[in-house]
């Protein structure tokens, strides 16, 4: 099970859960953020073993690439619905493309269809497939846009998702519904942020480690 950790701002709880085992830490760069940091201070930040993940909303693939490079990033996770063609832009080998299910239990409702989980899972694996060729990974996360809502998906509904690249799962995971999310959901590895966190940009670091415990069982 891979384990990611967003939100990242201070230099030594990077370093502190690098030494815990993490896979990836994630760094925003969305403007609305309060975990928003900048490519500089990215940048200082001295390397580990996990590989690091710029979370971007409003750039363009231009700028997406720019802070990469100044920042040292490995991954750019694009959490504003971007195309397939921003995806290649900024290199589908370096992409982390998020998937709101609810949007597709949304739609389908005003549709005046029934917004079973079967259903949803047909319509986002839809979506989700139009991506196989442009990222190396995928994240569900809860809600219709954005992150950090500190709620969750619906797990059992999505068992059996049939997806064309490993994908994380994310949105209010922490020591109390991991494991069920694991078991329920079964994705590659689960995101952590507003779970595990004391105030936004500062993680619980024991809360984190219990719930890295929970997940590395597995």
């Amino acid at each position: 099970m891979l384990v990611k950790v967003c939100g990242m701002t201070l230099s030594a709880q990077v370093a502190a859960l690098d030494s815990l085992g993490v896979d990836f830490l994630g760094f925003i760069f969305a403007a609305k953020s309060p975990r928003r940091v900048t490519p500089e201070h990215v940048a200082s930040i001295p390397r580990g073993r996990a590989k690091r993940v710029g979370v971007f909303v409003e750039q363009d693939a231009a700028e997406v690439r720019r802070i990469m490079d100044a920042a040292g990033l490995d991954l750019a996770q694009l959490h504003g619905g971007q195309d397939e063609r921003f995806c290649e832009a900024v290199g589908p080998d370096r992409v982390v493309r998020v998937f709101w299910p609810e949007r597709h239990a949304r739609a389908l409702a005003e549709a005046g269809l029934d917004a079973d989980a079967a259903r949803v899972r047909a319509s986002l694996e839809a979506e989700m497939a139009r991506f196989a060729g442009a990222c190396a990974l995928m994240l569900l996360d809860a809600g219709t846009s954005g992150g950090g809502h500190g709620t969750s998906l619906d797990f059992a509904g999505l068992a059996g998702l049939h997806a064309p690249r490993p994908w994380l799962l994310a949105g209010g995971l922490s020591p109390a519904n991991a494991a069920r999310a694991v078991r329920e959901a079964s994705p590659a590895g689960l995101d952590l942020n507003s779970g595990v966190e004391d105030a936004p940009g500062v993680k619980n670091l024991d809360m984190t480690k219990k719930t890295l415990n929970i997940i590395k069982s597995f």
